[in-house]
């Protein structure tokens, strides 16, 4: 496999990391405990983050959320959550059941009662204390739970704005693009008659504290310890933004990637490694690692080879050069997880087991740290648009049938054209249609049920995804990826003989990482840049994982055309269908499906789902 590819892949891990750097505000979200299993096959309990177990592991049948604040939720044999207290952890709050609970990160959070049905406010008794279907004079579509007192939210005319804890509207949804808050500030942005992305920051009010007038540029989601990092895309360089929109840091050509400041200090990466920068740009560790992250107030996780280890600020190696498979940031208690063997334990800031304690399994939550957020999504029409003659039928999620997803997918809102094909259309599909042997396979009789709806699924999205271009229909494909997706795009950028091994040379083709934010930035500037954007598929192969069976590995070939540019390459996708309601795509990766002028891609070298270690 190509080595530059390779380095991309293994960082998918590393990068989800990335997102622990988010901030110097001391957070007065308190982490209670977290989910925990004692030995393998064992239920679920609750285990303090200073290592006291609250709960004994065998007491849930059912994973547990995070405790935040002292509130977790707890699914039940339906896949529906009950609201509980720490301090009562066996008697839920109340007996009304939710389909998502968000953490308790004020007062109240948001919730829905059903999947796809509207997003509610609830409080730490479990009561409705605000509809916003209904309440707001907006049809919204996406909400993101409370950061700093607001939530963002999404209409469904693909319009930001903020509301408050209550309900009310603090912030009307003007904008193209918005982020949480975070440090008492939200960067938003709108596009303007060039296409181009206009972005400011605003305070709670909506008050505008400054624009930002660097273009083009790739900017971060928020600022962390008073900065702002950005890459300037005309020189590749990183940068960091202070308050007032203007650039406070430049670094020097030799740093190819830098990350969001955290303990006002923030990774870097060089030719040589990955190394650590203070606020100034001076250099603290030197670029020397294969990986790293901050894993809180001057404690930084290194990696070389296939092992982390704990170190300060100055690279001094902690805990006796002990090595982990994994460690986790930094609890508030002093405390994280590592994880060696297939067991977890708790370290303390010395690199130092707590005790001689081990477990199977402590379970993380990002969101419990609003270092991911928390999503509530609602992709039908508001209940007023529906026909009077057909009734609303909400049902659990665990309870949604294969058949039930593709009628979902077939009743796709038509508003921009994008096209899904039905059950008759699929019988009579051409030999020379690209889907014609995978449709084959599903009409065949001889899969599984609920493998052969699943594939029917990924036909449709395949084919909606393909219409989606020439339509530009970007809800759609907000809706297709998670939200911590990886996406590998790529353009070959110089055609060349052929180099050493069977791979283009760096020198011919340009590989970029963007997480979905900065790739469906850049699609909204693409729609608007190009009248035409055409997409042909072929060579089109459905693998399902041979032991996680929810999981699909797509791959196909595709010839991308527009005003301004064109190419031929083959894309991966990596499906999942754990959650039956609304099944995403975790992963999309791009190679050229030539090697040079005369020379294919070899099919051995085309990515399959094989090449993904999804142990």
């Amino acid at each position: 496999m190509n080595g530059k590819l390779i380095h991309i892949i293994s960082t998918i891990l590393s990068s989800l990391l990335m997102l622990l750097c988010n901030g110097c505000r001391q957070c007065s979200i308190e982490i209670n405990a977290l989910p925990f299993q004692e030995s393998e096959g064992n239920n679920w309990g609750l285990i303090a983050t200073n290592g006291e177990i609250k709960v004994h592991s065998g007491s849930f049948t059912w994973q547990p959320s995070a405790v935040v604040n002292g509130m977790f939720s707890l699914p039940d044999e339906e896949g529906y959550y009950r609201l509980y207290q720490l301090e009562h952890p066996t008697q839920p709050v109340s007996a009304q059941r939710f389909a998502q609970i968000g953490h308790f990160f004020e007062e109240v959070t948001l919730a829905q009662e059903f999947p796809d049905s509207p997003i509610l406010i609830i409080n730490r008794k479990g009561k409705i204390i605000n509809d916003i279907g209904i309440s707001l004079h907006y049809d919204i579509v996406l909400a993101h739970n409370f950061a700093e007192g607001r939530s963002l939210f999404c209409t469904r005319k693909g319009k930001y704005g903020f509301m408050d804890t209550q309900g009310n509207i603090a912030i009307p949804p003007i904008y193209d693009q918005a982020y949480d808050f975070h440090e008492g500030m939200a960067l938003v942005g709108n596009i303007n008659n060039k296409g181009e992305m206009c972005y400011q920051l605003i305070d709670p009010s909506g008050k505008i504290c400054s624009n930002i007038q660097i273009t083009p540029s790739l900017l971060d989601q928020q600022f962390s310890c008073g900065l702002m990092k950005y890459s300037n895309l005309l020189n590749g360089k990183c940068c960091y933004l202070n308050p007032e929109g203007e650039t406070n840091i430049f670094l020097p050509d030799s740093i190819k990637e830098s990350f969001r400041f955290y303990h006002n200090a923030a990774i870097i990466q060089s030719d040589h490694g990955i190394g650590l920068i203070n606020k100034q740009g001076e250099l603290l560790i030197a670029p020397e690692y294969e990986d790293g992250f901050i894993a809180g107030s001057d404690r930084i996780c290194l990696r070389n080879g296939n092992k982390w280890q704990l170190a300060d600020f100055k690279g001094n190696i902690k805990g006796t050069d002990k090595s982990y498979d994994r460690i986790t940031f930094f609890y508030p208690s002093g405390l994280a997880i590592a994880y060696s063997d297939n067991q977890s334990l708790w370290i303390d800031r010395e690199g130092k087991p707590l005790d001689n304690k081990q477990y199977y399994r402590i379970a993380e939550d990002l969101s419990a740290l609003q270092l991911a957020p928390q999503v509530f999504t609602r992709k039908s029409a508001k209940a007023e648009d529906k026909p009077e003659n057909k009734k609303e039928i909400s049902i659990p999620p665990a309870s949604i049938s294969p058949k039930e997803k593709q009628k979902t997918v077939q009743t796709v809102e038509k508003t921009n054209a994008t096209s899904t094909i039905n059950n008759e259309e699929w019988k009579n599909i051409s030999k020379q249609n690209p889907f014609y042997a995978e449709a084959s396979k599903i009409l065949s009789g001889k899969l599984p049920e609920t493998d052969a709806d699943n594939r029917r699924v990924i036909l449709n999205y395949v084919e909606h995804l393909r219409t989606s271009y020439t339509t530009k229909d970007i809800d759609f494909l907000t809706q297709l990826f998670s939200e911590e997706a990886l996406i590998i795009v790529g353009k070959v950028i110089r055609n060349a003989p052929k180099m050493d091994g069977e791979y283009l040379s760096k020198d011919q083709v340009e590989y970029n990482i963007k997480s979905k934010r900065t790739y469906l930035e850049r699609l909204k500037v693409l729609f608007k840049q190009n009248k035409e954007i055409k997409l042909k598929f072929s060579d089109f192969k459905i693998m399902r994982h041979p032991t996680q069976q929810e999981l699909y590995g797509v791959t196909l070939r595709q010839k991308y055309s527009s005003d301004l540019y064109s190419d031929d390459g083959y894309l991966f996708l990596l499906w999942d269908f754990r959650d039956e309601t609304t099944p995403l795509i975790h992963v999309r990766t791009w190679q050229p499906s030539m090697l040079d002028d005369q020379t294919p891609l070899p099919e051995k070298e085309i990515f399959n789902i094989r090449n993904f270690n999804l142990q």
